[in-house]
């Protein structure tokens, strides 16, 4: 992995698609290598701890992964009476399932592409998934997740999507189209809800329009919600939902807190109130949300064939 040097210091640049270049100064490169798939890397950073770099994008850290992966998964978890069966498609790192398996589901089948994603992150960042993929209830598959959705004839409570971006086109690209999702409500439950991280919410704007035109192409109910992820490009990360009517704002606190302290779940950053508030959207988003005209422009349809 190239790092840029400055007086001796050495330094991660992530080029973001916006003319915008993020660094981050790098104590040491504690791993090197590619997959089939991609090239990964693992950094010893100086603000955010060990870092996971995935083809050059910066994937997860040890600081403030807990944001990331408590957001991804906590609001809709909470929002089902008793998840029994999680589907989580990607999640290499182990955060995702980490938070899933603390809603005591009966199990978590987990999808990853890249078989070396996974054995990286048990090795050099164990702190991520903190053993939760030697729980017995976790069934841990190394496969396309398009393919498995597509072909699965078991339903779930839940499917939460915890993939790398869209863009540039790359093998997750086509898991964030209308096509994926509707395969995704053929096996989710009647009540179910899918989740996906849907890019910056500032910078990547087109990207998170994207996912929301193709989720509401198919999905009665779509809900946009937002978290601050420092090390992320732009800060403020959003996060998209979609149910055929399951509606987490129709929780109120108490029952978000009920829950919560009945599955024995002390998080970081989620809480009761901001179940509630990580919803409520700055006028600017919220205004992109309600031009159907730009969102049917921006949808994400499949990679044609090469």
């Amino acid at each position: 992995m190239p790092l840029a040097s400055n007086s001796g210091e050495q330094w991660f640049g992530e080029r973001e698609r916006v003319g915008l270049e993020q660094r981050i100064q790098v104590r040491r490169v504690l791993y090197e290598g590619r997959s089939e798939f991609q090239s990964i890397c693992v950094l010893d950073t100086v603000p955010f701890g060990r870092a996971l770099i995935l083809d050059n994008i910066l994937q997860t850290t040890e600081k403030d992964e807990f944001i990331y992966h408590e957001m991804l998964v906590h609001p809709t978890l909470i929002s089902l009476t008793r998840p029994e069966r999680v589907l989580i498609v990607g999640g290499g790192d182990g955060g995702s399932l980490r938070r899933a398996l603390e809603h005591s589901p009966r199990e978590v089948v987990q999808v990853e592409l890249d078989r070396a994603v996974v054995e990286t992150c048990r090795r050099h960042l164990p702190r991520v998934s903190s053993g939760a993929f030697d729980d017995p209830r976790v069934q841990l598959l190394f496969a396309d997740g398009y393919e498995f959705v597509e072909k699965a004839q078991e339903s779930f409570d839940a499917i939460i999507v915890d993939l790398t971006d869209p863009f540039p086109p790359g093998p997750s690209q086509r898991l964030f189209t209308a096509e994926f999702y509707q395969a995704v409500r053929r096996i989710l439950k009647e009540e179910g809800l899918i989740v996906t991280q849907s890019s910056s919410a500032l910078l990547l704007t087109d990207e998170l329009l994207s996912i929301y035109a193709n989720l509401k192409a198919v999905f009665p109910l779509v809900r946009v919600y937002l978290a601050p992820v420092p090390s992320y490009p732009g800060v403020v990360w959003s996060f998209t939902l979609a149910s055929a009517g399951n509606d987490p704002l129709a929780l109120d606190e108490a029952v978000v807190r009920q829950r919560l302290e009945a599955r024995g779940i002390s998080s970081r950053y989620y809480s009761p109130q901001l179940h509630l508030a990580s919803f409520a959207l700055p006028s600017f988003l919220a205004a992109l949300l309600a031009e159907p005209e730009r969102l049917q422009d921006l949808r994400i349809t499949q990679p044609s064939a090469q």
